[in-house]
């Protein structure tokens, strides 16, 4: 009884597990990322899943408290490490297709070695149940780990390493806090169930290492949902939430020494643009201008925003002409694809802000007031004025 005592417990534990991933498989849609990311996540949340009811059925098995036999230990097992294989493959695509949306050159590279890793995995693992080469079930009827186990570990490890070490890399060239801290979320999936392999090896009969990968998959989860409660969807920059929180921390701390300045920024003839090219188009266009934006906040230490449809916000300090600066950074960009996005062109308006008397409304009212002025002289509906220049 007292070995049976050992297993329940065991399997207490990843029942616990199994709920928990049923849970984000439920809330894991495209209100947190795009359809394509969420649907490798929730595969290997599912996979994950997989693999905790093989590891149950066979604890069960070995305890005692379900039939159990050679054939039915061999399938428990040949499930539980292909379905390792395929949740380690489904979270390196997701790792991948979360970093680099573009679909570059270096991606396709990267997911044609992971699917290939698989692959070979997966036949080995199924193999191993005739030549023994994985593992094996000894004359007690006990599964045990063959010699040529390593290379499953091997093959498990190059492809956590693989979208691991290419997703830190990649959070060097962003410059968004959130994104970099979001890009080495995977190195928790090596570091952790590493470091419970190594207990588990410590202490067996113990299912740290089903924790030691539930605890990243939960982890990048919240970090992930959390991130996007503060993000725009289509453009990747902070949301309307996000910047009236800022803007009211900027406006309690504002003094005549130390004003600050809010941006509004509009697309010109922006509906033109979708009507005209369509909202593919369209969306690719907000996407320019939101990058053009980030580009020109970051060299003026700023905080940049979309507030709406074609209208974004410009938080900074700094007294530079940013409508210049942003225009010219649109252009810029928009070179490198102008076959596909039409001339851009934007209006800004601006507010200063120098004491906490004022409100958050107050201040953005006062920028897009500027704004319609610029829209106004644009369209040619009037004439500038020194003040407007």
């Amino acid at each position: 009884m007292n070995g049976s005592a050992i297993y329940i417990s065991y399997v207490v534990t990843e029942m616990f597990c199994i709920f928990f991933s049923i849970g984000i498989i439920v809330k894991a849609n495209k209100n947190v990322g795009t359809d394509l990311q969420m649907r490798h996540f929730r595969g290997m949340a599912l996979f994950f899943i997989i693999y905790l009811m093989s590891d149950i059925f066979w604890a069960l098995g070995q305890g005692g408290l379900v039939p159990f036999n050679t054939t039915l230990n061999k399938l428990a097992n040949t499930v539980g490490l292909i379905a390792v294989t395929l949740l380690t493959l489904g979270w390196c695509i997701f790792v991948i297709y979360r970093i680099d949306q573009n679909k570059s050159k270096n991606m396709k590279l990267l997911m044609g070695m992971h699917y290939a890793i698989a692959a070979v995995d997966c036949m080995i693992t199924i193999a191993s149940v005739f030549n023994g080469f994985y593992f094996y079930i000894d004359e007690k009827d006990i599964f045990q780990f063959a010699d040529g186990y390593i290379v499953h570990i091997i093959f498990i490890f190059i492809q956590l390493f693989g979208s691991g070490i290419y997703s830190f890399a990649q959070s060097f060239s962003n410059k968004q806090v959130k994104l970099k801290k979001e890009y080495r979320l995977p190195l928790l999936f090596i570091i952790i169930p590493s470091a419970t392999a190594i207990l588990e090896g410590i202490l067996p009969l113990s299912p740290i290492v089903s924790l030691g990968i539930f605890l990243p998959i939960h982890f990048a989860f919240l970090e992930i949902q959390n991130s996007e409660i503060y993000s725009d969807a289509l453009t990747g920059l902070n949301n309307r939430r996000r910047m009236e929180i800022f803007l009211q921390d900027m406006i309690h701390g504002a003094t005549e020494e130390k004003p600050f300045r809010i941006h509004m920024i509009d697309v010109n003839d922006f509906k033109q643009v979708n009507d005209k090219f369509g909202h593919i188009v369209g969306d690719k266009t907000l996407q320019l201008v939101a990058d053009a934006l980030h580009n020109v906040s970051d060299k003026l230490h700023g905080f940049c925003a979309r507030y709406g449809g074609d209208e974004f916000v410009l938080i900074v300090s700094d007294e530079a002409d940013v409508q210049e600066a942003i225009q010219n950074e649109v252009n810029a960009l928009r070179q490198k694809c102008a076959d596909l996005i039409p001339t851009i062109s934007v209006c800004t308006g601006c507010a200063t802000c120098r004491s906490g008397a004022i409100t958050a409304a107050q201040l953005i009212a006062q920028a897009d007031e500027q704004l319609y002025i610029q829209k106004e002289i644009f369209h040619g509906r009037r004439k500038p004025t020194e003040d407007t220049k």
